[in-house]
C-alpha cells in the first residue's frame, strides 16, 4: 500500500510537493490550508483527496501516515511539533525553523516521539549533487580544505511585499531562503564539519524602494507594494570550520551583477589537496580537476535527467516504510541554522563571531 500523505500548506511549494509525491506513487489523502479555497483547489487535482482549513483535522486523521509541511517559515516549528506529537512522520520544508534554538525544540520532540523528520534540502537530490557526493566519497578530492557556494539572482525577490519579505514571517531574506540550501549542500559534501567562526555581512537596499524595483519575473508574486520588505537583498560570508576548512558563501535575491558573466542559478565548488570539483545546480555535468600520471587532468561527468523533488519524495517514503533515518536530519538542519544565526549576528556586530554550539 502506498504511503498516505497529508499536505499542510496549499501554496506554490505545497503544489510542488503534492505533484512529486503523486509522481512516485504516494497517495495525497488530504490538504490543509487556512484558506479553504486554496486547499480545495489543490485537493481537486488528486482523486479522493479532501480539503480542510483546520490543521488539527488533518493531524487527527489516522489514515494519514505522514505530512509535508509547506507553510511560511514562522510556522515550521509549531506545526512540526504538533505533527510529530500527533504521531505523524514529517517532511519539513526548509528552513527547519527561524533559529537554531527553535530547531533544538523540534529535535527534542523527534527524540521524545521516535518519529521520522526529514528536512526539505531538495538540492541534495539533484543529479549534480548526487554525482559530486559519489566522487567525494571515493576520495578523489583528498583532504577538503575550502568550498564555494554561490546562488546569485540579479532580480529574484520572491513575492515582494508578501510573507517572504516580512522578517517576522520569514526570518530573513535570501540568507535563510536560498542560503540555507547552499550552506547545507556544501556542508553535506564536505562531511558536515562543525562550524567554528563566521564573518558575514547582509545588505538591504532594494526593499527601500519597492515601487522602483525592476524585475522580469517573480516567484510567489505578484508584488504587493502595500506590504512590507524588511529583509536583506544579499548575504556574503566566510565560514571557518573546526579543523581549518572554510566556506565562501554568496547569495542574493537582488544584486546588480550581470548573470551572463558565468553566474548561474547556483554554483558549488569543493576543493581538496588531490582534486577540485565544481558544478552548477540544474547543469548537465560535474567537473573534476585533478592530477593523473604527472599531468593535470579535467574530467566531466555527464548527469542523468532526474527531478529532485520526486527523488526527495521517494527517499522520504522509503524512510517512512522502512523506519530508517533520512539523510537530511533535524540535527543537520539545526547546524545549518546555527551558521545562519551567526552570519546575521556577525553582520549586526560588524565583526567575526563564534558559532554557538548546538
Amino acid at each position: 500500500m502506498s504511503m498516505q500523505l497529508g499536505i499542510i500548506g496549499a501554496g506554490t511549494i505545497g503544489e510542488v510537493h503534492a505533484r512529486a509525491a503523486h509522481a512516485v506513487g504516494q497517495t495525497v489523502v488530504a490538504v490543509a490550508d487556512l484558506e479553504l479555497a486554496k486547499a480545495q483547489r489543490l485537493a481537486a487535482a488528486y482523486p479522493g483527496a479532501r480539503a480542510t482549513n483546520t490543521i488539527s483535522d488533518l493531524l487527527d486523521d489516522a489514515a494519514i501516515d505522514a505530512v509535508v509541511i509547506a507553510v511560511p517559515n514562522k510556522w515550521h516549528r509549531p506545526l512540526a511539533v504538533d505533527a510529530l506529537r500527533a504521531g505523524k512522520d514529517v517532511l519539513l520544508e526548509k528552513p527547519m525553523a527561524l533559529t537554531a534554538a527553535e530547531c533544538s525544540e523540534v529535535n527534542r520532540v523527534v527524540a521524545d516521539t521516535g518519529r521520522i523528520l526529514q528536512i526539505g534540502m531538495v538540492y541534495r537530490f539533484s543529479a549534480a549533487a548526487q554525482a559530486a557526493k559519489s566522487v567525494i566519497d571515493q576520495g578523489d578530492l583528498g583532504e577538503i580544505y575550502h568550498a564555494k557556494a554561490h546562488m546569485i539572482r540579479r532580480r529574484g525577490v520572491p513575492g515582494l511585499g508578501g510573507w517572504f519579505t516580512n522578517k517576522g514571517l520569514s526570518g530573513g531574506g535570501p540568507l535563510i531562503d536560498v542560503g540555507v540550501h547552499m550552506i547545507d549542500l556544501a556542508s553535506w559534501l564536505m562531511g558536515f564539519p562543525l562550524a567554528d567562526r563566521v564573518s558575514g555581512k547582509v545588505y538591504s537596499y532594494f526593499g527601500r524602494r519597492m515601487a522602483d524595483y525592476v524585475y522580469e519575473q517573480m516567484w510567489a508574486g505578484p508584488p504587493q507594494l502595500s506590504g512590507l520588505c524588511d529583509v536583506e537583498d544579499s548575504a556574503h560570508a566566510l565560514i571557518r570550520f573546526a579543523g581549518g576548512a572554510t566556506l565562501d558563501l554568496q547569495v542574493s535575491w537582488a544584486i546588480n551583477m550581470p548573470q551572463a558573466n558565468g553566474v548561474g542559478p547556483g554554483f558549488v565548488g569543493i576543493f581538496g589537496d588531490r582534486g577540485g570539483l565544481t558544478f552548477e545546480l540544474g547543469g548537465d555535468h560535474v567537473n573534476l580537476a585533478a592530477e593523473r600520471h604527472g599531468r593535470n587532468t579535467d574530467t566531466q561527468f555527464q548527469l542523468p535527467d532526474t527531478e529532485p523533488f520526486a527523488e526527495q519524495a521517494k527517499a522520504f517514503g522509503d524512510c517512512v516504510a522502512n523506519r530508517h533515518q533520512p539523510s537530511a536530519t533535524g540535527a543537520q538542519g539545526q547546524l545549518v541554522l546555527s551558521i545562519i544565526d551567526a552570519i546575521y549576528a556577525s553582520s549586526t556586530a560588524d565583526q567575526e563571531v563564534k558559532v554557538e554550539e548546538t
